[in-house]
C-alpha cells in the first residue's frame, strides 16, 4: 500500500523523455542498441556507456533510487548472456553463483539497495522461470574498508590503488568448484573486478567470469 501511495504522489517518469508511467518508456528503450562485447576471455559487457540514455539510466539507478532500472538491465543481461544456457544440456544443470560487486555502506544506506545486487537478482529470477540454477550471493563479497568512488580516480594506477585489498569474502567455501559470475554496472579499466577476482580465487571456484551492463 505504501508503494502504491508513493507512486500516486510521485509517479515514475522516464529518464529519457520524462513521460509519466515508467522509469524507461518503450519508445526510449528502442533507442538503446545492445552492443555485446567480449572485453577479455573472462569479461563481457552489453551496452556502450557513451550512449547518453544508458549513462543516464545507470546514474538514475545508482544515485536517484530508480530501482526498477536495475531489473531492466538485469533482464537485458539475462537475454543476451544466460538465455542460451537453457538450450545446453550440460550447463543448464550446473549451479551458477552470481556475485554482485558490493557498493559502499554509505551508498547502500543512501539509496536502500546495492544496484549490482538488484541487477543480479533480476537475472536469477529470469533464470528460475527457465529452469536455470542461478544463486545470488549478496553478502559473500564485502568491502573491508570504504574507498573513494572509482570515477574520482583519474588514472589507471590511481584506480588500482583505490581498490587494492578493498574486498573480503564471507563463507567462501560456498563457491568451491562452482562457476562464479561477477555482476557490476560499468567497467572501465577493470581494476574493481580484478580485485574482486583476487579476493575470490583462494576459495577455489571452478571459474570466475564477469558480466557488466556497460563499457
Amino acid at each position: 500500500m505504501l508503494k502504491d501511495l508513493l507512486l500516486l504522489l510521485f509517479p515514475e517518469r522516464c529518464v529519457g523523455c520524462n513521460k509519466t508511467g515508467s522509469p524507461l518508456c518503450a519508445l526510449c528503450e528502442r533507442t538503446i542498441t545492445t552492443r555485446p562485447q567480449a572485453l577479455s576471455s573472462t569479461t563481457a559487457a552489453l551496452f556502450d556507456y557513451r550512449h547518453p540514455l544508458v549513462k543516464r539510466a545507470l546514474w538514475a539507478l545508482k544515485y536517484h533510487r530508480k530501482r526498477a532500472l536495475g531489473k531492466y538491465f538485469g533482464l537485458a543481461l539475462y537475454r543476451e548472456f544466460f538465455k542460451q544456457l537453457t538450450r545446453e544440456n550440460t550447463l543448464n544443470k550446473e549451479e551458477i553463483v552470481l556475485i554482485p560487486v558490493p557498493a559502499s555502506v554509505k551508498a547502500v544506506a543512501m539509496r536502500g539497495y546495492n544496484h549490482s545486487g538488484v541487477i543480479a537478482s533480476a537475472i536469477a529470477e529470469a533464470g528460475k522461470e527457465d529452469g536455470l540454477s542461478l544463486r545470488v550471493e549478496h553478502k559473500m563479497l564485502v568491502k573491508r574498508r570504504e574507498n573513494a568512488r572509482q570515477v574520482e580516480a583519474r588514472t589507471k594506477t590511481e584506480r588500482e590503488k583505490n581498490v587494492e585489498h578493498v574486498f573480503a569474502v564471507r563463507n567462501g567455501e560456498r563457491i568451491a568448484g562452482k562457476t562464479v559470475i561477477l555482476i557490476d554496472d560499468v567497467v572501465t579499466t577493470g581494476a574493481t573486478v580484478k580485485e574482486a577476482r583476487r579476493a575470490l580465487l583462494p576459495w577455489k571456484p571452478k571459474r570466475i567470469l564477469t558480466i557488466v551492463v556497460a563499457h
